[in-house]
């Protein structure tokens, strides 16, 4: 009987806890905890349309790629390393820039892109930083070659001027579409550097 009183009472407490996660300011409501916890890339059905608010687009700078393998008979390793700004959460927020990186393998032939509902990209999401209220992340969904590829950035943050509570944090959504040269010949080791700025253009946001 104590047993089974020890464990109605674990239940009780992780139920009475559900309610608080969901009514929190960060998470208004489930299908926004899903994504801000998912290294998925977002569903575009799920996004407010970012063209009812007067978004600044992201500042990408020293964005740097670089793909190297051992020898023709392995994949190769991409590695992507860039600084990024956004103008849009100045005024509220301490943290407003991060520097990204992310990795992935690549066999130095296929050309990938995702599929519509964000499933399946090259790179799910990474953090770039994270804190309680703050957080700046990068996936990418398409790659052709070193020279070609897309991103995908998200940026939480606290806004009280566009929002009201509890909804005021935001977080906002942008494409790069990055076209630094045509394909190349492939070699073992293949580096491209653009020093920016590149913008990233917000094209939606959940709150």
């Amino acid at each position: 009987m104590r047993l089974l009183a020890h464990i109605l009472s674990i239940l009780s407490i992780s139920l009475l806890a559900l309610p608080s996660v969901a009514s929190s300011p960060y998470y208004p409501y489930p299908k926004r905890m899903l994504l801000d916890i998912s290294n998925q890339l977002a569903n575009r059905a799920y996004l407010q349309d970012a063209s009812q608010f007067n978004f600044a687009p992201y500042n990408i700078t020293n964005l740097g790629i670089f793909c190297a393998r051992l020898n023709p008979t392995v994949d190769y390793s991409c590695n992507l390393t860039f600084n990024w700004f956004d103008p849009n959460s100045v005024r509220q927020n301490s943290v407003t820039s991060g520097s990204c990186q992310t990795s992935w393998a690549w066999d130095g032939v296929t050309k990938h892109n995702a599929t519509l509902d964000g499933s399946d990209p090259v790179a799910e999401y990474r953090s770039c930083w994270v804190d309680a209220a703050t957080s700046f992340r990068v996936a990418v969904p398409a790659f052709w070659h070193p020279g070609n590829f897309a991103l995908e950035l998200a940026h939480h943050y606290r806004d009280d001027e566009n929002f009201t509570k509890p909804w005021i944090y935001p977080t906002t959504f942008a494409d790069v579409h990055m076209h630094i040269c045509e394909e190349e010949e492939l070699k073992d080791s293949m580096y491209h550097f653009q020093p920016g700025p590149i913008n990233g253009t917000i094209i939606g946001l959940i709150d």
